[in-house]
């Protein structure tokens, strides 16, 4: 039996072309993610920061703690909403 070498190497080449591209687009996907990340808790980090400048302590205090809530569900939405976009792409 013979074998086709020309069949076999166009499907290395389509296979290793098609890797590249999804590489690519996965590393864009969770660098957008990271970037969201920080995004998305960029007001509670700056509700935290500000409670440390503002002069009433009950107005500190509470943006203190709207800071500290922000931001974990800032980030549980967005890494919610990646990995189940990932999951949905089969790259997880």
């Amino acid at each position: 039996m013979e074998v086709n070498r020309e069949g076999y190497e166009a499907m290395a080449e389509r296979h290793l072309r098609e890797w590249k591209e999804d590489t690519r687009v996965r590393r864009w996907f969770w660098i957008r993610t990271a970037i969201a990340c920080w995004l998305c808790a960029m007001p509670g980090f700056l509700m935290g920061a500000w409670a440390f400048h503002v002069t009433d302590p009950e107005l500190g205090d509470i943006l203190l703690k709207g800071g500290m809530i922000l931001v974990p569900i800032a980030l549980l939405v967005v890494i919610g909403r990646a990995i189940h976009v990932a999951h949905e792409r089969g790259w997880l």
